[in-house]
């Protein structure tokens, strides 16, 4: 295919690879990918020195012991070696710091080299692509620093409009409020209407400016452009030396993906598909991706994706992808402010949608509470496996809503037309509903929400719930406090339910859940454990007992 591996790869390296510390003893050997892509396009280089500055080196080993050639064929050799060879991806979200993304990776490696006895068969990599925090120091700088990056990035015509908006607006309040009002004063006129033209002016690019200091759209341009290709050529990289090395047998690849992260995945799995296969052509696509490799888990939390992609029609652009995991899994939260407010607002801007409920992300999806979208009063959530009837899985899609309150709210019947004689997007996942979920009775509060119990969460009550994610920012360690977004990998049964679905499939889940059981009383223990702790749930049809 090629002639060498230097051939193959491009002139600059678009990713450097790390060990985490303590791998040549650890049952399951991990691996930090790092993206050289830089924050900005000024800077010279690549992003690996700032990687380095700020860093945790008691995570990752900073002195690698090769080229990242001789780190993937490193890889290769433990895949090469397994009997099962699988890869666990995890994948890190909107403006996530260096430091923040390897101590959750490092979170994940501890748990299954603590909890998951399989040596020589899983191989854990956890990739780092270019985000920024918009308040915490990196290599755009500290935040003042970034204020006046901001300012110094503006186009001319904006600035001199903001300058000019600005300087007007405060001089006319001040001679309003020192000048008499006179009702037939032309000078007040022209002075009112130079205020409320100048402040529009002033405010409309304002707006722009924190669109920019948010760093929402610029962290979406570097999951698109340099997040996606990066890992892509990743895969594309191992593939290929798999292999040139003689691989005979399939590496599975399975993803953890958290909020934007959740795009990359995605995303990088459409590029990866075979568009010339012949099963996909058929609308029957199988897991195959390249020559060594075969989709298995996909775990979503949190995702930042639109909702259609899991509803009908042609605006479904990652259907033909994710029906190609053999499981998929979306943990989702009605109160997660995240995508509630930040990624809706900023998405308003750029997704074509004509209503409101139709701009709602994937993560927002949750169990239906309310029976039709006329319903203002609701019913009470019942918790445990919700689409489980005696021996059967019925579908997903009829049990699934967005709502925004117990005013707005939608089923996905009333979105779509979906057809019972088709197999829905909406059913390739199995759904894990955290809005009301406590690790123990005795919490205040919810691990993702203030947990009310109720049908849904209204006004007054996303007040009190900004409050305490607001207390939780300031403080983690706030009792008070609640992280709507991330939360999930903070609380003790989501982080097992995630870890090990991801790592050992649901049949592993349910076995490390009930050893004894067998069959359906491992389901019936799954609803149990999730009633317990306040979470819904909605099963894929192909778990059938």
């Amino acid at each position: 295919m090629y002639s060498s591996l230097e051939s193959n790869l491009q002139d600059v390296e678009p990713y450097t690879i790390y060990e985490f510390q303590g791998n040549h003893s650890a049952k399951i050997p991990g691996y930090l990918v790092a993206s050289t892509a830089t924050l900005n396009v000024e800077q010279e280089g690549d992003a690996t020195q700032s990687f380095l500055t700020f860093s945790n080196p008691n995570i990752v080993n900073l002195n690698r012991f090769g080229s990242t050639q001789e780190m993937l064929a490193e890889i290769a050799e433990h895949l090469l070696s397994s009997q099962e060879p699988e890869i666990v991806v995890n994948i890190h979200g909107y403006s996530s710091t260096i430091s923040d993304g390897q101590e959750g990776s490092q979170k994940i490696y501890n748990y299954v080299n603590e909890k998951i006895d399989r040596p020589n068969k899983y191989v854990f990599l956890s990739y780092r692509w270019a985000a920024e925090n918009p308040f915490r120091q990196d290599e755009s700088g500290t935040f003042p620093e970034k204020i006046r990056n901001a300012f110094d990035a503006l186009p001319t015509l904006p600035g001199i409009i903001f300058a000019i908006g600005a300087i007007i607006s405060l001089v006319s309040s001040i001679v309003l409020l020192f000048l008499p009002p006179r009702e037939s004063s032309l000078f007040h006129f022209f002075l009112v209407s130079f205020l409320i033209v100048s402040s529009f002016a002033f405010t409309t690019i304002f707006t722009l400016f924190l669109l920019r200091i948010v760093v929402y759209f610029r962290d979406g341009y570097r999951a698109r452009n340099y997040g996606v290709l990066d890992l892509v050529e990743l895969f594309r990289q191992l593939d290929y030396i798999l292999q040139q090395k003689g691989g005979q047998q399939r590496v599975k690849l399975s993803f953890i993906g958290h909020s934007m992260g959740c795009y990359v995945i995605t995303n990088a799995i459409r590029i990866l598909s075979d568009v010339f296969d012949d099963r996909s052509i058929e609308k029957q696509p199988n897991s195959h991706i390249g020559d060594m490799f075969c989709l298995e888990r996909l775990v979503l939390v949190a995702p930042d994706i639109p909702v259609e992609t899991i509803l009908p029609g042609r605006a479904n652009f990652l259907r033909s992808s994710l029906r190609r995991f053999e499981e998929a899994y979306i943990f989702c939260n009605e109160g997660d402010l995240a995508l509630r407010l930040t990624s809706t607002a900023a998405n308003y801007f750029s997704f074509p949608a004509r209503t409101r409920i139709s701009g709602y992300r994937l993560g927002n999806v949750t169990v239906s509470r309310f029976r039709d979208r006329f319903d203002r009063t609701g019913y009470t959530p019942e918790y445990g496996i919700v689409n489980l009837s005696q021996q059967s899985v019925e579908q997903p899609y009829k049990y699934l809503e967005i709502r925004s309150s117990n005013r707005e709210h939608r089923k996905l019947e009333e979105m779509r037309a979906f057809l019972e004689t088709e197999v829905q997007a909406a059913d390739f996942f199995t759904y894990f509903d955290c809005t009301d979920y406590k690790d123990e009775p005795s919490q205040r509060l919810g691990i993702v929400s203030l947990a009310l119990q109720q049908p849904a969460i209204n006004f007054w009550d996303y007040v009190l719930l900004s409050v305490a994610s607001v207390r939780k920012l300031l403080n983690y360690a706030d009792p008070q406090g609640v992280d709507t977004h991330s939360g999930y990998f903070e609380g003790k049964f989501s982080q097992q339910a995630i870890y090990e679905l991801a790592f050992l499939g649901f049949s592993g889940f349910l076995q490390s859940l009930s050893p004894e059981g067998q069959g359906k009383d491992r389901i019936d223990a799954l609803s149990q454990e999730c009633s317990k702790r306040q979470i819904q749930v909605i099963l894929a049809p192909r778990f059938q007992f």
